[in-house]
């Protein structure tokens, strides 16, 4: 063991624990006895005083010299089970997250392991066998696929390459997924397959193709999941696939890892660490020599910089092919003055493709920007949205229709022209959920209509079917359509999710279009807009078009993929000028500090992260010596 000054021998062993305590400043190991024939490694979980208090710990380091007075140095209390919980290997994957987002050793280790049940331990942990010889399945039919395969049968020494592979439309996501993980299995390598949700194809896909061999992480119950890491940890499990949290699952000998729809929302942790599982699985395959491969229609900003800088290379795919199975794409205009181009909430050519869909008994499904009923307003001449004077939020129309009122900030205020082309017509941006759909059941009444809010929402049970979804009901593969395809897909209100005031606003919209776009031949949008940058990507299915036009936008505002963000929440608003004023003077002299706003809010754009977190370090540690409460958010969801 090392410390702060020259060891020294005593003649007795001792612990490096790290407690699990939340404070930044007390985020460093500790060192313990460890009494007479107690045997403790690296991984073990422990009981300590700490403070005048029991708490858990684990056990980083053992050594036989400390620099600390050997006198003064507590024993262990207890060790918890017979088995480590981790090794070296893990705890560096443990301490790059700590470091990568501005948390503590304790949170990273509290998260990615699970809550331990002592009955699963005396269960043991039975062989299941050797898996069998399989035959990969997938014909890789217009992908130029030979480096990714080669890398996974025969690994390479060293760093192995990390891979974006978007998948053609009309291949299945979890058929691609079967077949590489098959390959791994072949080459005596370990795999790992993540998915953004519960029901994602791709995981299921992986349990598949390894038999008995698979460990699922995805269970919600303590002593399943415990004896899913107990399979992964002793080596029974050759596959791990799980969520955002699988992405520690303590797999030896890894070979691949999977992201599936990488660019997801849901692979950012709400809770401190605050992770994204993308980073962590591409650092945690570089660190294992073992294959990344990311799949998605449409690249997140943080990928498409490292595709950029060339640290992930792109599977090419053949573009003819590509484009005769992309989906038909039929833009409707808007703005279009011809009569009958627009006609009630969906114009002629949505409302013929709907008429079809219920005549054939067939299934559609319409994409509303919102759930309820819709309250934000545009002006009726240009379409501008109505922002709010004092925190630029959306505004809606007050319970007595003569005011506007801010649900962000609370701000109220008469009614006013559009600044823009001076029209005082307002109408709402965009129809809810709630309202779309009781329209289609008067329109459509032999239609099973069902308005689906909310992830795993049910969706209609009979033919012809109509599913009103919104952004959070949309999943890889919507159990109500029972694996077939719907008709057509509808956006009647494209330019809801366009103008969002949120600077990611069109790259989710496009990432939510594609993803739908694979449920159906037939898509229908309608937008003021045709010729946006997200429009047109969806219409020619191309994704590297849409981010060289986009990522130039970006870099004039130093935004994401140009910078990094860091965002900071001061719990006490009244604090707030002040941490500000602290971060301005810690960070280097090329990030910008925005803020506080009326919420205490600071973002940060940084030009090298690392700096930055390097930077903010000292006072994080300082903030929580002083009870002040600072809440640190590295790559925030916009």
């Amino acid at each position: 063991m090392t410390g702060s000054g020259p060891g020294r021998d005593v003649g007795e062993r001792f612990a490096r624990v790290v407690v699990d305590v939340a404070p930044a400043h007390l985020d460093r190991p500790f060192d313990y006895r460890i009494p007479a024939e107690t045997a403790v490694c690296v991984g073990h979980r422990v009981r300590v005083v700490f403070a005048g208090r029991k708490r858990a710990g684990w056990v980083v380091a053992v050594g036989d010299t400390t620099d600390t007075d050997a006198a003064k140095i507590r024993p262990l209390v207890a060790v918890e089970g017979d088995e480590p919980w981790f090794d070296v290997a893990d705890l560096t994957v443990y301490r790059w997250v700590a470091d990568r987002y501005a948390s503590t050793l304790a949170d990273v280790l509290r998260h990615a392991l699970p809550r331990r049940v002592a009955a699963v331990e005396r269960e043991g942990t039975p062989h299941t066998g050797d898996l069998g010889p399989r035959k990969p399945a997938f014909a890789w039919d217009g992908y130029d696929v030979a480096s990714l395969l080669e890398a996974i049968a025969s690994p390479p020494d060293g760093a192995a390459p990390a891979y974006w592979l978007p998948v053609l439309p009309g291949d299945e996501p979890a058929a691609v997924v079967e077949d590489l993980v098959t390959r791994c299995l072949a080459s005596g390598r370990t795999s790992m397959v993540l998915g953004p949700d519960p029901g994602s194809p791709a995981p299921d896909a992986a349990l598949t193709a390894s038999g008995l061999q698979g460990a699922d992480l995805r269970v919600a119950a303590d002593r399943a999941r415990y004896r899913a890491f107990r399979r992964c940890r002793s080596g029974d499990a050759r596959v791990a696939v799980g969520e955002r949290g699988g992405v520690f699952a303590p797999l030896r000998d890894l070979g691949l890892v999977v992201v599936d729809d990488e660019a997801n929302p849901a692979y950012k942790e709400r809770r401190s660490p605050r992770h994204h599982a993308r980073e962590v699985a591409l650092t945690r395959a570089r660190m294992a020599g073992a294959v990344c491969v990311l799949l998605g229609d449409l690249p997140s900003a943080n990928l498409w910089r490292l595709l950029s800088d060339g640290h992930v290379q792109q599977v090419a795919t053949d573009r003819k092919l590509q484009r005769k199975r992309a989906p038909r794409v039929d833009v409707v205009d808007l703005q279009d003055p011809r009569p009958g181009a627009r006609r009630a909430r969906f114009g002629d050519v949505a409302t013929r493709a709907l008429r079809e869909a219920v005549r054939d008994s067939g299934a559609a499904v319409v994409l509303a920007s919102r759930g309820g009923q819709g309250s934000a307003l545009v002006c009726r001449g240009c379409r501008r949205r109505v922002s709010c004077p004092t925190c630029s939020g959306s505004l809606g129309v007050a319970r007595d229709e003569q005011r506007w009122t801010c649900p962000s900030c609370d701000w109220s205020g008469s009614r006013f022209a559009c600044p823009d082309c001076g029209d005082d017509r307002f109408v709402p941006l965009a129809a809810g959920a709630g309202r779309l759909a009781a329209e289609l059941r008067r329109s459509h009444p032999a239609a099973d209509v069902v308005r689906m809010e909310g992830f795993d929402a049910p969706g209609p049970r009979r033919r012809p079917a109509v599913g009103v979804m919104t952004r959070g009901s949309v999943v890889d593969r919507p159990a109500w359509l029972g694996g077939d395809r719907a008709e057509v897909v509808l956006v009647p209100d494209a330019d809801a999710l366009l103008l969002r005031p949120s600077y990611a606003a069109a790259e989710d919209a496009l990432r939510l279009w594609m993803a739908a776009a694979r449920w159906t031949p037939r898509l229908v949008l309608q937008t003021r807009d045709p010729a946006s940058d997200a429009v047109q990507a969806l219409v020619r299915w191309d994704a590297a078009g849409f981010w060289e036009t986009e990522s130039l936008r970006r870099a004039e505002l130093r935004l994401p993929p140009a910078a990094s963000l860091v965002r900071l929440q001061c719990m006490d608003a009244g604090a707030a000028a002040a941490v500000a004023a602290e971060v301005r003077g810690a960070v280097p002299a090329d990030d910008e500090v925005l803020g506080p706003d009326l919420d205490g809010s600071l973002l940060v754009k940084s030009g090298e992260v690392r700096g930055t977190l390097a930077a903010l370090k000292p006072l994080r540690e300082d903030w929580a010596k002083h009870d002040r409460k600072v809440r640190v958010d590295v790559d925030p969801l916009p």
